[in-house]
């Protein structure tokens, strides 16, 4: 069910799916230009092929979750795994979260995981972006030079596409941004951390994946073959099919 939390004076929305208790639950965090209806039914499959609860929310001014700034500052991925991560979870009750996100959303993962504010079971990610390479740039021009066809399909998710994707736009096109490194804190993730990514990403060259095994040693990268950015799009049955081996390998599967 789509429920509204509120978190750090914003109404954030929520879907869960399963009980939330005591137990490992996946959190979900969407793309720069996401909501929890573009996952699609990546929700329910993660959930039907591992019994485990699933939370899935839009971050603030995203979907149909309120929003407070019409722009974002550099520190705006330090500032969801910081301060509204933190919070949306204990609102939860989720103890023990297995963080899975996507492109800012698995940015915003890896930093959780990096920071004692959240102390995650795991990390799994997909196109997340570890500093600001020309290949996000390039990226991110070209969809800006489809803005208005790219609102027009956020449209049907968001409360207001127009502001949704040009903050988005903006902050990843700003100069300032351009020192966006993450890097230095990679070596403080402890937890099983899976690490994937499109082999045909639009977005990001291998050294997303490459530049994190380096820091972290125990994490496994995985190229999915065949796959843009959006993957649960365009490889929806191999994400699950690694995500579940990688739960299982880690022995969160046992009490299903």
């Amino acid at each position: 069910m789509t429920e509204f939390v509120k978190v750090v004076e914003e109404q954030i929305a929520v879907k869960t799916l399963g009980a939330l208790g005591d137990r490992p639950t996946v959190v979900m965090l969407h793309e720069g230009l996401g909501s929890i209806t573009q996952w699609r039914d990546l929700p329910d499959k993660i959930h039907d092929a591992t019994g485990l609860p699933v939370v899935v929310y839009d971050r603030s001014g995203y979907g149909r979750s309120s929003s407070r700034n019409s722009q974002y500052g550099p520190q705006f991925m330090h500032r969801e795994a910081s301060e509204t991560l933190p919070v949306l979870l204990q609102e939860l009750h989720v103890s023990k979260p297995i963080l899975f996100g996507h492109s800012d959303g698995g940015t915003i993962a890896l930093i959780a995981a990096a920071s004692s504010e959240v102390e995650p079971l795991a990390v799994a990610t997909i196109a997340a972006h570890i500093f600001v390479e020309s290949a996000v740039i390039d990226g991110v021009q070209a969809a800006v030079a489809r803005r208005n066809l790219i609102v027009e399909g956020m449209s049907r998710h968001h409360a207001d596409p127009d502001s949704t994707f040009d903050r988005w736009a903006d902050i990843w096109l700003n100069p300032k941004f351009t020192a966006f490194d993450i890097r230095g804190l990679l070596s403080k993730i402890k937890c099983p951390l899976l690490v994937l990514q499109g082999d045909r990403d639009e977005y990001a060259t291998e050294e997303m994946v490459h530049g994190v095994t380096r820091e972290v040693p125990h994490a496994v990268g995985t190229f999915i073959p065949e796959c843009g950015h959006l993957a649960h799009r365009d490889q929806p049955t191999f994400l699950v099919e690694e995500f579940v081996k990688f739960l299982d390998e880690n022995r969160f599967l046992i009490e299903t």
